[in-house]
């Protein structure tokens, strides 16, 4: 039966095996972050589950006949197909903070001694999650990787851009504009606004930037000494790439930063000269150094 089920339906199976877990590791929602722990826990034989309701994301897995769950995680049903009772730990990596404290208040109904470690943005939601009765470990993986973003940007002059839609983009962008006489070019077209106190050297262009033309009529490049291209999106790489070569050729006395999420690309890129970081990868390392010495991801 159980062969006949993975060969016609691996969502089933899949969370037959969730369900079947025990003091394991849970991953709530399935992105670059997730994605590290997840091949930690594999290359460890660590046992663990993780709930993604988006089918497309995990379908990998589900095809390699690993735990998951297809699902809302504030779903109290998904939460105990993934056994949360018997966790040993839980992992939640999503962007939205009500999904996130929604997930954290259940989990602690039915499991009150597990470590929660949940990513957030805000200062205010990191403090909620932290009280009692949720008792969580709240983190900001943008916060993490602009350790090494102030390095890059201290003490530096001339005007940057910054392409990108998410908290990280946004933080660099802040960041180098509250620097004396640095104007800041911010490439984003999906947000309107930032979630910091903009200002007068800060300027947002809602466009898509997909070649140097689309820059070219907002910024005057003469004047530019870094670009920071903060995609998110493995499909994007394309655009980063091309990007990065053409202001290269065109601009060669621009530092270029380019984040990637796969550490074979980074020689591809640094034939133009571009630097490359990994906010996941930096964060699953700092995450590393705050997890009890039983977690599955702890550095043995």
């Amino acid at each position: 039966m159980g062969e006949l089920l993975e060969r016609y339906n691996p969502i089933i199976t899949s969370k037959i095996l969730a369900q079947h877990q025990r003091n394991h590791t849970i991953i709530i929602g399935f992105q670059h972050l997730s994605e590290r722990i997840i091949e930690h826990c594999i290359e460890n034989k660590k046992n663990f589950a993780i709930i993604e309701d988006n089918l497309e994301l995990v379908e990998d897995l589900l095809n390699s006949s690993y735990p998951v769950v297809v699902g809302d995680p504030t779903d109290s049903v998904n939460l105990n197909n993934a056994n949360v009772k018997r966790a040993k730990e839980v992992f939640i990596c999503i962007d939205d903070a009500r999904i996130a404290i929604i997930c954290t208040e259940k989990i602690r109904l039915v499991n009150r001694e597990c470590p929660i470690y949940v990513r957030a943005f805000g200062n205010h939601v990191q403090e909620f999650l932290r009280q009692k009765p949720f008792n969580a470990y709240s983190f900001s993986t943008s916060k993490w990787a602009m350790e090494v973003v102030h390095e890059w940007t201290n003490d530096k002059k001339g005007d940057a851009v910054v392409i990108g839609r998410d908290y990280l983009t946004h933080r660099i962008a802040h960041h180098i504009s509250l620097q004396s006489e640095r104007q800041v070019y911010l490439f984003d077209d999906e947000n309107d606004g930032i979630e910091f106190e903009e200002n007068s050297q800060l300027h947002i262009i809602n466009e898509f930037t997909r070649y140097l033309s689309d820059l070219i009529p907002h910024v005057n490049f003469k004047n530019v000494s870094q670009v920071f291209i903060c995609w998110t999106q493995e499909s994007d790489f394309d655009e980063s790439l091309y990007l990065t070569s053409k202001i290269n050729l065109r601009f060669p006395h621009i530092e270029i930063f380019v984040r990637i999420y796969d550490e074979e690309l980074v020689d591809l890129v640094g034939i133009y000269n571009a630097r490359t970081f990994s906010s996941s990868s930096h964060a699953f390392k700092m995450l590393q150094k705050e997890v009890t010495s039983e977690s599955s991801i702890s550095p043995k």
